[in-house]
C-alpha cells in the first residue's frame, strides 16, 4: 500500500470509530419545549411522487417525549435538514399503512433504536400493517443478530386503548378510510390534540333541491345545501380538544374516503373545537391551501391555519 493508501486507512478507521460512536453511544440533548413540525404537509399518490408538498408527516415535542406521527416519504431527510435528531426519538406513530404514512418508518426507527444496537423506544401501527408486513422483521427488531441486536417495543393499536409514553398519553380511535386505520389523541398537562388521519366524515348531504345523497366514488359532488349526517365516531374524540389536526386532502371530493374541507368546517362547528391545522393536501389542493382554511375557518367560526412545509408551532400548556 502507497502512502496516500496508509493516510486514507489510518483516517477511514479513526472516522468509522467517530461516526459509530456518534451513532450509538454519544447522548442527545434534552428536547426543549413543546411544539409541533410539520416535516410534510402533502398527501395520496399525487403527493408522494409530485412532492409539490413534502410527505414527512408530523414531529411532535411534548412533555420531553420526542414523536414521529405518519412519517412518509422524506420524513428522515426533513427531520435531519430541520436539526430534529431520531437518534432522539421515543415513539413512531403509524395512523395506517398506506405510502404516504409510513415508507420512512424504518429509517426512523434505526435513529430511535441508535442504528438497531439498542432496544427502546416505542413503535405504534395497526395490526393490519404487521400482518402485511409493511414493516419488516428487522425493523421490528424480531431477527436480532450480535452486531445488530435492537429494535423498538412494538405495541399495536386498539380502539379506544390508551398507550402511555412518560408524561403523554396516546389514545387510537377507528377511523374510515380504507385499511385499518386510527385517529390519535395526544393528552398531556390538561390538554387534548386530536389528529384526525385520512377517513371518510359525511354519510348523507342534501343537493341544492334538497334531495338526500351520499358521497360516492369517482362521481362529481354538488355543492351541499346541509351536511346532515356524519360518522359519530369519527366526531366523538374532538370534543373538548385544545387543538385539532385534520387531513383536508380535497375540498369537497372524495368524501367517500376523505374528511374534505367541507367534512372539516362541519366536525369543528359540530364539536366546538377552537382551534384547527389542515395539513395532507393532495396535489391538486395544495396551491388553494391557504384560501381553504380561510373558508373552513369562516364556515366554523374556528381559528383555522393551513400548514406549510417545516413550519414549527409551539403547543402552550
Amino acid at each position: 500500500m502507497n502512502e496516500e493508501g496508509l493516510r486514507l486507512l489510518r483516517r477511514s478507521a479513526l472516522r468509522v470509530r467517530r461516526s459509530a460512536a456518534w451513532l450509538r453511544t454519544e447522548e442527545v440533548p434534552p428536547a426543549q419545549g413543546d411544539f409541533l413540525r410539520f416535516l410534510g404537509t402533502g398527501g395520496n399518490p399525487s403527493g408522494v411522487i409530485g412532492q409539490r408538498r413534502r410527505t414527512g408527516g408530523i414531529w411532535l415535542s411534548l412533555g420531553g417525549k420526542r414523536i414521529a406521527l405518519d412519517p412518509g416519504p422524506g420524513a428522515a431527510f426533513h427531520a435531519a435538514r430541520s436539526g430534529l435528531d431520531a437518534r432522539g426519538l421515543d415513539a413512531v406513530l403509524i395512523s395506517h399503512g398506506h405510502t404516504d404514512h409510513y415508507m420512512d418508518a424504518p429509517a426512523l426507527i434505526e435513529g430511535m433504536c441508535r442504528g438497531m444496537s439498542r432496544r427502546g423506544g416505542l413503535l405504534c401501527l395497526p395490526r393490519e400493517a404487521l400482518a402485511l408486513g409493511l414493516i419488516g422483521r428487522y425493523h421490528l427488531g424480531l431477527d436480532p443478530v450480535p452486531w445488530y441486536p435492537g429494535g423498538p417495543v412494538v405495541t399495536p393499536w386498539e380502539d379506544g386503548r390508551e398507550v402511555a409514553l412518560g408524561p403523554v398519553t396516546l389514545t387510537p380511535f377507528r377511523v374510515h378510510h380504507g385499511p385499518e386505520n386510527y385517529g390519535i389523541t395526544f393528552a398531556y398537562a390538561g390538554r387534548r390534540i386530536v389528529y384526525s388521519s385520512d377517513t371518510s366524515y359525511v354519510l348523507l348531504y342534501e343537493d341544492e333541491f334538497g334531495k338526500s345523497l351520499a358521497p360516492r366514488p369517482g362521481e362529481p359532488l354538488p355543492a351541499p345545501r346541509a351536511i346532515t349526517q356524519v360518522r359519530e365516531d369519527v366526531l366523538a374524540p374532538f370534543f373538548g380538544a385544545d387543538l385539532a389536526i385534520l387531513n383536508v386532502s380535497f375540498f369537497w371530493q372524495h368524501a367517500h374516503r376523505h374528511l374534505t374541507a367541507m367534512g372539516a368546517a362541519d366536525l369543528l362547528r359540530r364539536a366546538g373545537v377552537r382551534k384547527a391545522i389542515i395539513t395532507h393536501f393532495d396535489r391538486s389542493a395544495a396551491p388553494d391551501a391557504a384560501a381553504i382554511a380561510r373558508y373552513v375557518a369562516q364556515e366554523s367560526g374556528a381559528d383555522v391555519v393551513a400548514a406549510r412545509d417545516g413550519m414549527q408551532l409551539p403547543f402552550g400548556t
